[in-house]
This record gives structure tokens, C-alpha cells and sequence, in this order.
């Protein structure tokens, strides 16, 4: 239900910033303008973990808010956090199909505003998850450090930015059960690389809204609503 909501909600403020994007001032020379930004991040997706016996399908539903500062006209390093829920087929404990928990984790940004049209951007992130599920007879608590890293070409024209190009992902992690069951067992990223594709609007100087599809590894969608100060 939580999951539905989110993206009920993520849809309705899609539908608002559209409204807006129609009313937005048009040729602005400026708006790629870098600035200390704040966005919110809405998304899901699929990925496998390798654990001694074999792969285990994961869905994870992240909801994000992420910080950034720039630290000159194009990188930028920022901080990421926020909850999300985690369903793990066929998991030791199956209650765990329905268990949540935290995340944050650092980021750091290159992008390129030289160009008129054709630009670079890099990204490469560090994330801490922990999810832990408590039963009547069982307890189980999962962590993971997660290495994210993304590159590829940004198409830029008017106030349309379109992306493309490829991640690497990298997982360490434990599962730590306690109860009726005592065990502790490492899984890792099942696949590591994969491919993504996005566009955003830019509402404003300082205002957009953005869609991100990724394959391969790890596919799903991330709907990103972003603001700069």
C-alpha cells in the first residue's frame, strides 16, 4: 500500500510540475547553471544478490533526499539518505519480504557545461543500508555497503536534458539471523554492470523534474525532483 501511495503521489507532483514547466519563462541563458541543490528521489528497482547457495531476486523502493554543494563549476559532492523497503525471494527467513529499514551514503558528481548540446556526466556513490525484521520466534538484520558508479553523454537543448550510458554496482553485505535460526551469511552483487536513460525538464533557473530508467544489473525507475539555491 505504502509502495502505491509513493507512486500515486510521485505521479500527481509529475502532472503539478508539467502545469508549471507550461508557464515557466523561456530563454535563459543560464539555467545549467550549477548551485547548492536539494532533491527528492522516488523509485524502485530490481537486482539479484549472490549468496553460498545462489542468486536471490531483490526488489528495493528507495525514497531519497539528497543534498548537494558544488565544489567548482562542474563536480559536485553531496549526501544521500532515506528509507526504503526490501522483498528478498526465496530468503532464508521469509518475513523478510516485507522488512525496511535506512540508508545515506555519500555521492560526488561531474558534470560538463561547456558544450551547447553535447555534454559529460559522471557519477560515483557509497551507500550504508540497514534493514532489520523482527518476528515472535526470529530476528534478522541485513546490511550492505553499496559502490555505484555511473558514466555516459548528456543532450542538452533548450530547457530538455537528455542522458544516456552505462553503471557499474559493486555490494557488501550480511545477513545476521538470531532466534530459531543462528547464522550469518555474505552476499555480494549477483551483476555488476548495466545500462541507463533519462530525461528531465528544467521547470526554471533553479527548478526541474526528471524521469531515470536502468537495465541490466539493476532495472527499474527513478523519478527525481530537484531544486537549486
Amino acid at each position: 500500500m505504502m509502495q502505491r501511495q509513493a507512486w500515486i503521489l510521485s505521479g500527481l507532483l509529475l502532472l503539478a510540475g508539467a502545469g508549471a514547466a507550461a508557464q515557466a519563462d523561456e530563454g535563459d541563458d543560464s539555467i545549467y547553471a550549477p548551485g547548492t541543490s536539494a532533491a527528492i528521489e522516488l523509485g524502485g528497482y530490481h537486482t539479484d544478490f549472490a549468496y553460498a547457495d545462489g542468486k536471490h531476486a531483490v526488489d528495493i523502493n528507495r525514497y531519497a533526499v539528497t543534498l548537494g554543494e558544488p565544489i567548482n563549476e562542474d563536480a559536485t559532492f553531496g549526501l544521500q539518505g532515506g528509507y526504503f523497503t526490501l522483498g528478498v525471494d526465496n530468503a532464508t527467513l521469509m518475513p523478510l519480504a516485507e522488512s525496511g529499514g535506512r540508508f545515506l551514503g555519500l555521492f560526488g558528481d561531474y558534470n560538463t557545461r561547456q558544450g551547447d548540446y553535447l555534454n559529460f556526466e559522471a557519477r560515483v556513490s557509497y551507500t550504508w543500508y540497514g534493514d532489520g525484521f523482527r518476528g515472535p520466534n526470529q530476528q534478522a538484520d541485513v546490511t550492505w555497503y553499496e559502490t555505484l558508479v555511473s558514466a555516459g553523454p548528456v543532450f542538452r537543448w533548450q530547457r530538455w536534458q537528455v542522458s544516456a550510458g552505462g553503471f557499474y554496482q559493486r555490494f557488501d553485505g550480511t545477513e545476521t539471523d538470531s532466534g530459531s535460526l543462528n547464522q550469518k551469511l555474505d552476499f555480494s552483487a549477483a551483476r555488476a554492470g548495466g545500462a541507463y536513460f533519462g530525461f528531465a525538464y528544467f521547470l526554471d533557473r533553479t527548478g526541474s523534474v526528471g524521469i531515470y530508467a536502468t537495465g541490466g544489473a539493476r532495472h527499474g525507475i527513478n523519478l527525481v525532483f530537484k531544486r537549486e539555491f
